[in-house]
């Protein structure tokens, strides 16, 4: 069976349905476009729209991506950034998201995960926290 083209209008309305779901960014918006074979000339038009209606907001995107990242994957820091850039998404936007960080959930979480690892030497327990993005500093002056 061959497979529709969407309209502009159809991928607009697809893609505000995508994204009322649950909080996405751009890069999610755009992959979901390609996925669903929308003419690349609209791509444009439809992720100012969504900006434009704040069916996409990246402060708002940040902010649910640190939280989540914090409370249910227990990241640092240096690895929640690097997930956020990756993503292309503005700085400002990123470091307002960040500055918001519950310290006391991120703390704990840190010591949750020195606990687990008790049986680790002390140079792997620094180097399975640093790869959870957790800054030497933050390990050092906790450990």
């Amino acid at each position: 069976m061959e497979k529709h083209e969407l309209s502009k209008q159809e991928a607009l309305d697809k893609a505000q349905a995508y994204c009322a779901r649950s909080e996405h960014c751009a890069a999610d918006v755009r992959r979901k476009l390609w996925e669903w074979g929308v003419n690349p000339n609209i791509h444009d038009f439809i992720e100012e729209k969504l900006y434009e209606d704040n069916y996409l907001n990246d402060v708002r995107f940040c902010k649910a991506y640190v939280h989540d990242k914090v409370a249910y994957q227990r990241w640092g820091r240096m690895k929640i950034r690097a997930g956020l850039q990756a993503l292309q998404l503005p700085n400002a936007a990123i470091q307002k998201a960040m500055d918001e960080l519950d310290e006391k959930t991120y703390f704990a979480n840190l010591h949750f995960l020195s606990q687990q690892h008790q049986s680790y030497r002390e140079d792997q327990k620094l180097r399975f926290l640093l790869q959870r993005g957790f800054t030497y500093d933050e390990i050092r002056k906790y450990l």
